[in-house]
């Protein structure tokens, strides 16, 4: 990895508040349309599932866990394993596809846009300092290495970002596949375990929660629309304020 590039991206001023920063140089090529498309739909996505999964969870855990990759799906399946609804491969392979089949945009990412990724995924996120939370990550990758990826689950920075210097660091896509299976195998089947230890226990704490989880869901989404709404008119109106400030 360029170090000095990498410098540079930790002292360069921080993409204005009123303009998106973007990964590429010049005109978006194709690609980039489609690799932004695949990360917006893929945080669409998981928002859409927010609210159906305090709804399915009960009735359909095994289904939730499949299309949501959700957590607290694992730990519910675990819990029926236990009692014998649910076998432990379908337990453990139900949890997969989510995050296999989607991960591998993030590396894309980071393959294609170099360390700006990482800028780029953290500045949507609304991180002031994305170019020196991007450095940090990139000192992880380079001190773990290729188990970065198998232990993203476990590092204290989210698990988007570890894939997406993997992809700045040039792994290639075959080796990220593999860990990426076995990192997220290891963490489902951890959860899936506590589930079977907490057994009955779990259930209950899941039939409580689903009491108020889906009003919870339901505000959560809507906050996040609000806010989101929120933030674009005042980078509309910094824009504005920028333009005629230019003009003048």
């Amino acid at each position: 990895m360029d170090s000095g590039g990498a410098a540079d991206a930790a002292t360069a001023d921080p993409p204005s508040t009123h303009r998106r920063f973007r990964p590429w140089e010049g005109e978006a090529q194709r690609a980039d349309k489609v690799l932004v498309a695949l990360i917006v739909a893929r945080g669409v996505y998981g928002l859409a599932m927010v609210p159906l999964i305090p709804l399915m969870l009960d009735p359909h855990p095994v289904l939730i866990q499949l299309i949501s990759g959700s957590s607290i799906a694992d730990v519910v399946v675990g819990a029926r394993v236990r009692v014998g609804d649910v076998s432990w491969p379908v337990a453990i392979l139900a949890g997969l596809p989510l995050w296999v089949l989607t991960d591998w945009i993030y590396w894309w990412a980071g393959r294609r846009w170099g360390d700006r990724a990482l800028v780029a995924l953290l500045s949507r996120s609304g991180r002031p300092d994305a170019h020196a939370r991007a450095k940090r990550v990139e000192q992880v990758m380079h001190r773990l290495g290729p188990s970065a990826v198998l232990l993203a689950w476990f590092l204290p920075v989210p698990s988007f970002l570890v894939y997406a210097a993997a992809g700045t660091a040039r792994m290639r896509l075959w080796v990220f596949l593999v860990l990426d299976v076995l990192g997220t195998a290891l963490t489902v089947a951890i959860l899936v375990t506590l589930g079977y230890l907490v057994g009955r226990r779990a259930v209950d704490l899941v039939e409580a929660f689903n009491r108020y989880a889906a009003l919870t869901a339901v505000a959560l989404v809507v906050l996040l629309v609000l806010v989101h709404l929120v933030r674009r008119r005042s980078d509309r109106r910094a824009a504005r304020r920028a333009g005629s400030s230019g003009g003048a």
